[in-house]
């Protein structure tokens, strides 16, 4: 704060043991540090209120930034942010009209789906499954089966 070098300390306190004497000193040493105290004190206080003043102050911004933001149109927004250029929508708009195409170009109603045939080809046999062994779960569990067989 007072940039303060021991030269400038012992000056002030060789005047102070002159001007109050050294009888009267440590009361008037106890009194000026309880005054720092309290400026100390009255400067943090004011130095966080500044601090709260600047944080709603950008609070105030970010709010009036989220109103404009929910005041228009925030689908035109978000696309002047995502896709400043457009190409994205457009491309996107073509791509539903040739799935619009494909989906008008196919039949409507299809007999294939609607009937099925009145023959139906018989299954083809399976062979039986092999009856599978249970495997072991275990390294201990696969030992033991080793050795019983």
């Amino acid at each position: 704060m007072f940039d303060l070098g021991w030269q400038e300390f012992m000056l002030i306190a060789f005047v102070a043991v002159v001007v109050v004497g050294p009888r009267d000193l440590p009361r008037v040493v106890r009194s000026v540090s309880t005054y720092i105290r309290k400026a100390r004190s009255v400067a943090r206080e004011f130095q966080n209120s500044l601090e709260e003043v600047a944080r709603e102050a950008e609070l105030d911004d970010l709010r009036k930034e989220a109103k404009s933001i929910s005041g228009g149109n925030l689908e035109k927004k978000m696309n002047e942010w995502v896709d400043p250029s457009g190409e994205t929508q457009k491309e996107m708009e073509r791509i539903a009209s040739q799935a619009k195409d494909v989906a008008s170009s196919r039949p409507v109603d299809s007999p294939a789906e609607d009937k099925p045939d009145a023959s139906p080809e018989p299954a083809a046999e399976q062979p039986p499954a092999a009856e599978e062994k249970p495997k072991p779960e275990t390294k201990s569990a696969e030992k033991s089966a080793a050795a019983g067989q």
